[in-house]
């Protein structure tokens, strides 16, 4: 369980300007990139998923593949762990990352968590503001609901007829 002790932090921050794609699945994508910073998560596999500049060449079945990933490493498994809603933590921007090794006494932080059955090592935390998990997860997150629920899908079939009969090339 994570804590904060006092407002007083004697951190030093690390991280970039990152550019997210306005695209529901970037986002998601930016997330997860986030998630595997934070803590040791680097099976070859999810490589893939974290490059959210290469959204675009996703498939259907691998955008939902990013769905159910984000589903497991749901922020209800991570708040107050590693990641942390705490503004005055990221004054100059929705979040921030900081090396664990660098906080003294302000968190108390755990030093590993089991995530899809298998214990993850933290290796840093993250700080962020509410609207970055509303912009980076959860509203695209019930976007993405929606796309893959029934009636997204149905939806999604009229759209891509329509898109066929208006062209056509004779």
């Amino acid at each position: 369980m994570a804590m904060i002790q006092s407002t007083n932090f004697d951190v030093k921050a690390f991280g970039k300007n990152v550019t997210i794609p306005n695209a529901d699945i970037a986002k998601i994508m930016y997330y997860i990139d986030c998630v595997c910073t934070v803590i040791d998560y680097n099976d070859r596999e999810i490589q893939r998923y974290r490059n959210y500049s290469n959204w675009a060449n996703m498939s259907d079945a691998e955008d939902r593949l990013i769905f159910i990933l984000a589903l497991a490493l749901s922020p209800d498994e991570l708040e107050n762990k590693v990641f942390f809603n705490s503004p005055q933590l990221c004054p100059n921007s929705n979040n921030q990352f900081y090396e664990i090794g660098q906080i003294k006494n302000q968190l108390l932080i755990v030093q590993s968590l089991f995530i899809g059955g298998q214990q993850r090592n933290v290796k840093k935390i993250m700080a962020y503001k509410s609207a970055w998990m509303q912009t980076f997860y959860l509203q695209p997150m019930r976007n993405l609901a929606f796309r893959f629920s029934p009636e997204g899908q149905r939806q999604e079939a009229a759209r891509r007829a329509m898109l066929s009969q208006a062209c056509v090339i004779s």
